[in-house]
């Protein structure tokens, strides 16, 4: 399957009705990498001379051999580039939708094919550039198709949203994310499924890092009695901001046993948690998070990243008593 299987459903509803599809569609979810997976493989389809089973596309005529970039029947749209506008250059504005309308009243390149317009992180679109885009979805050119994507659809004008179709990608079952590591292989990573909210595609992608989570969390289980000296740039070999991820997960985790004796990130962990939490001062254990926000917050930028990790686990470190 040319999708991620727990997607079918979402495919299927996409093709549930071919003669009447909406031309706005909109796909909004968390997970980017997937639906911009299924969005590629929907525009194929569509755009395929002779499509397959399912709708698939066959890979085989020249509709298919052309890419994302090349095809005449498809525009995905980027940021302008008008150097009179001081904005943000990621930000889509008018001239952005002014070109989509040029492109949709163009004829299609096949007979009775569809132009697609695709706006992908359509948060982009400022309050000028999604009003124009409104009046062309309210009144679209012949056979187009306009998707959307979107983590978070209160990001999109409601009067958009309400004239789409709407379709939402959820996290795979954990039965989903478990069959999927057996299918590629991966079965050894399974124990780091929770660690990864579940999703085998980010455990997948990042597994060469698990020996570097393995070193950092042999030195946390130590509590109070963690090694400052081995609090080295192996740490950081990720980044300021992934190690920062990870020590909020380990420290939402004692905090989680602490106040509820359940646990989410770590489970084979759990007898040893438990005994961190017994050992682990509620005040500044909530006092740590705060800290651990903080610096997510500019993690990214250009920081002193030695200065600020020796900084949370001289905090951590006092969390608990010895």
């Amino acid at each position: 399957m040319k999708i991620y299987p727990w997607q079918k459903n979402s495919w299927t509803k996409v093709f549930s009705n071919t003669e009447k599809m909406p031309h706005a569609q909109i796909f909004y979810g968390s997970q980017t990498q997937e639906i911009n997976k299924f969005v590629g493989e929907l525009i194929k389809s569509i755009l395929c001379a002779q499509p397959i089973k399912e709708h698939f596309s066959c890979n085989e005529c020249q509709d298919c051999l052309w890419n994302e970039t090349s095809h005449p029947d498809l525009k995905v749209v980027e940021s302008s580039s008008d150097k009179d506008e001081k904005i943000n250059s990621d930000i889509l504005n008018i001239a952005n939708v002014r070109e989509i309308k040029k492109f949709l009243e163009l004829s299609s390149h096949q007979a009775n094919g569809k132009k697609i317009v695709v706006i992908y992180g359509a948060e982009r679109l400022n309050i000028a550039a999604s009003n124009a885009l409104l009046k062309t979805i309210e009144e679209p050119p012949r056979n187009c198709l306009i998707i959307l994507t979107v983590n978070n659809l209160a990001n999109l004008l409601p009067t958009i949203t309400s004239r789409s179709r709407l379709i939402s990608f959820t996290k795979p079952s954990k039965e989903d994310a478990i069959n999927y590591l057996k299918e590629t292989n991966n079965m050894d990573l399974i124990d780091r499924l929770e660690l990864y909210n579940n999703s085998p595609l980010q455990l997948i992608g990042e597994k060469e890092m698990l020996n570097d989570v393995n070193i950092i969390l042999d030195e946390l289980r130590k509590g109070y009695a963690v090694d400052l000296m081995k609090v080295n740039n192996i740490w950081l070999h990720n980044g300021l901001a992934w190690i920062i991820n990870l020590l909020q997960k380990w420290s939402y985790e004692i905090l989680l046993y602490k106040l509820s004796e359940e646990h989410n990130y770590f489970p084979r962990d759990i007898k040893l948690i438990h005994k961190l939490a017994f050992n682990a001062d509620l005040s500044k254990l909530l006092t740590y998070q705060k800290s651990l926000n903080k610096i997510k917050f500019y993690a990214k930028t250009s920081v002193n990243k030695e200065i600020n990790l020796n900084s949370v686990m001289i905090e951590y470190k006092n969390i608990f008593t010895n």
